[in-house]
């Protein structure tokens, strides 16, 4: 019953695109008599439920071998189709699975952008135009995906040229006039919001706050979701939070607050919260900011509490209260996905841990802590580069609308003199080339340098990781060996079976991992395995595990046939452990 309805509401979707003109039901049309009718229909329906319009797109793909082929024939068709699908995956927070098939939509819609600029009306072009765009959008959010950053900065910038460029009237409502290319002003906000939340990520606030300063411009025009102009008066006020600019930023999150339309919701939570921690930060007065976040945390859902719980456990730390700390800090720890946070958190939990004197749960925390630091230490190495790139941007968008003046006032030579007025052009864009050229070879060679530099930067905070990580892992190493030393020296009769379970604690799956290399290994050579690791002599072996001295060489002697004397140190350093 729920396939028939499905096909039933296939056969409305096919009645519906063929009993309307798509210039007026589909929001985007062209000339071409190849470009399917239903993709248009999904493209319109993309901007406002792109669930939906993902559902309607599986129809379009079918299985065909071992491939993936579209319904459609033409290459237009499958090209666009695809473009579509990245779209929509994206919207649907599904990652971009079509990436290979992306890439070459990027290339074809290039290469039709400028064959529809020389060949076709200004009709097919803008259409063109606007579908090269969203392919490098989409491309950069898959290179953002993989965490390529540069790329995807690049792929997000080519894109608001490729805008700009055809469409120099995008932030004045004429924008809408251009019946072939709808919601220009909401894909042009888009690329401000990815942008500004690449700089963010990068800590790179001024740029960030331009980008979504810019966002909130086009959301005038069309708004993206009821909540979209809050989300970036939010993500303004959150960058001035950064650079600690405390009235700005509680000036933006008041109006993100005043126009959000809904209080029953994240955003608002997010705000809320937010707010507290701002309190806290420009007043450094705890208990009210304590208090509120608490109160929120409450009405939050389940996964938003381990944000609002290392808000509160952050204060707490900041405020040297550990034993508060840690009851918020080590489930947040624990339930958070977030690389970056949980990196963070284990430099508090390794402090509060080394206060109580527990050096071996601090050990274990300073190895995570060393292990996932690298991802701050890249960002700040590329940061400079990704300025030089983002000032060169601007630049060239203040002497493209320098251009549009000067040309304006040529125009009103014009009607003085023509010969002046052609001279005057003539001298004012070799003028501009020749300074452009200059400018542009010493921005790329300074760029380089700071590339350069940025990159010896980054060596170097690799050969300091690898080397913390090494002395992490050899301090954690020693103290599990005096720990199981004193676990001997105890005489207790469950000795073996103490320093095990500490040994295991410590190095989790270890063993089984040991044992899946080496299947041939009995229990008791694992267990001496283990011993030799902690660097037991043979006699004291054979007291734990029970039998002779010569009996505990004859398990060393097979242990080191099959796997070698210390296989678990081999193991480790496998891991680079």
């Amino acid at each position: 019953m729920k396939r028939h309805r499905l096909f039933i509401g296939w056969f409305l979707l096919l009645a519906l695109a063929s009993c309307h003109r798509p210039l007026e039901t589909q929001g985007i049309a062209s000339s071409r008599q190849d470009v399917s009718p239903e993709l248009l229909y999904i493209d319109s329906l993309m901007w406002y439920q792109p669930d939906s319009a993902l559902t309607h797109l599986i129809y379009y793909f079918k299985p065909a071998g071992d491939s993936i082929t579209i319904s459609t024939r033409t290459e237009y068709n499958r090209r666009y189709a695809h473009l579509l699908l990245s779209e929509l995956l994206f919207k649907n927070q599904f990652p971009q699975t079509n990436r290979e098939s992306l890439l070459q939509s990027v290339g074809y819609f290039d290469s039709l952008m400028m064959l529809e600029t020389r060949e076709a009306d200004a009709f097919d072009a803008s259409l063109q135009s606007f579908l090269a765009a969203r392919a490098h959008y989409m491309n950069g959010v898959g290179y953002y995906e993989h965490d390529s950053v540069i790329e995807a900065y690049n792929e997000y910038i080519h894109a608001l040229e490729i805008m700009e460029n055809h469409f120099p009237i995008i932030e004045t409502r004429r924008a809408t006039s251009l019946h072939a290319t709808p919601h220009i002003p909401r894909f042009m906000m888009l690329i401000h919001c990815r942008l500004g939340g690449l700089f963010s990520d990068q800590y790179m606030q001024e740029p960030a706050i331009y980008c979504f300063q810019k966002a909130l411009v086009f959301n005038k025009l069309e708004p993206i979701s009821p909540d979209s102009y809050s989300r970036s008066l939010y993500s303004i006020g959150l960058q001035y939070g950064k650079l600690q600019q405390y009235d700005s930023a509680f000036y933006y999150y008041d109006e993100a607050l005043r126009l959000l339309p809904d209080t029953n919701n994240q955003l608002f939570r997010t705000l809320m919260a937010s707010k507290a921690n701002l309190n806290y930060a420009s007043s450094e007065d705890v208990e009210p900011a304590v208090s509120d976040l608490k109160r929120i945390a409450a009405q939050a859902e389940s996964y938003e509490k381990p944000w609002h719980f290392f808000l509160i456990g952050q204060i707490y730390y900041n405020e040297n209260q550990y034993d508060s700390a840690l009851v918020y800090l080590k489930p947040t720890f624990e339930q958070s996905k977030n690389i970056e946070t949980k990196a963070l958190i284990s430099k508090f939990l390794h402090d509060i841990y080394q206060s109580r004197g527990d050096a071996l749960t601090a050990a274990q925390y300073a190895v995570y802590h060393a292990e996932h630091s690298e991802q701050e230490r890249v960002k700040m190495a590329r940061v400079s580069y990704l300025n030089e790139l983002f000032q060169k941007h601007l630049q060239e968008e203040q002497e493209a609308e320098l251009l549009i003046e000067r040309r304006k006032k040529i125009k009103t030579v014009l009607f003085a003199g023509l010969p002046l007025a052609v001279l005057v052009t003539a001298i004012v864009i070799i003028s501009a080339k020749r300074r452009n050229r200059k400018h542009m070879a010493a921005q790329k060679a300074e760029a380089q340098r700071q590339l350069n530099e940025a990159q010896q930067r980054h060596d170097e905070a690799e050969r300091e990781l690898q080397t913390k990580v090494e002395q992490a892992a050899q301090h954690t190493r020693d103290v599990l060996q005096q720990r199981a030393m004193t676990i001997y020296q105890s005489g207790d009769k469950n000795r073996l079976k103490q320093i095990l379970a500490e040994f295991e604690a410590v190095y989790p799956q270890a063993l089984n991992e040991l044992a899946a290399a080496h299947p041939e290994l009995s229990e008791t050579e694992l267990h001496i395995a283990s011993l030799n690791f902690l660097h037991f002599r043979a006699k004291e072996e054979a007291e734990l595990m029970g039998f002779t001295e010569y009996t505990a060489l004859k398990y060393r002697s097979n242990l080191k046939k099959k796997a070698g004397s210390d296989p678990i140190s081999v193991l480790f350093e496998a891991r680079k452990i």
